[in-house]
């Protein structure tokens, strides 16, 4: 399975990891889970954690969100209809 990083919030999908970051004046606290689903809001949707936690409501900014990406393997059928890889 490989992995990939992205930044831009119009490409997190369900099943996705993604992590937030709130600062306040006196500290910066972090949380992170898998995308369930989004809210309904259809001008900016926010994330919704696996746990219902919605951590875009409390102030948190979205950091990076990872992306599995399933390996695939191309085969080919040649002209007697052997599988070549």
């Amino acid at each position: 399975m490989r992995f990939e990083i992205t930044t831009e919030p119009g490409e997190v999908q369900p099943g996705d990891i993604v992590v937030f970051r709130l600062e306040t004046k006196r500290s910066v606290k972090w949380t992170c889970g898998k995308v369930r689903c989004f809210t309904d809001d259809t001008d900016a949707p926010a994330i919704v954690l696996a746990t219902g936690s919605i951590p875009e409501y409390d102030g948190y900014e979205l950091i990076c969100c990872i992306k599995s990406i399933p390996d695939v393997l191309q085969m080919t059928i040649d002209g007697d209809g052997e599988v070549v890889e």
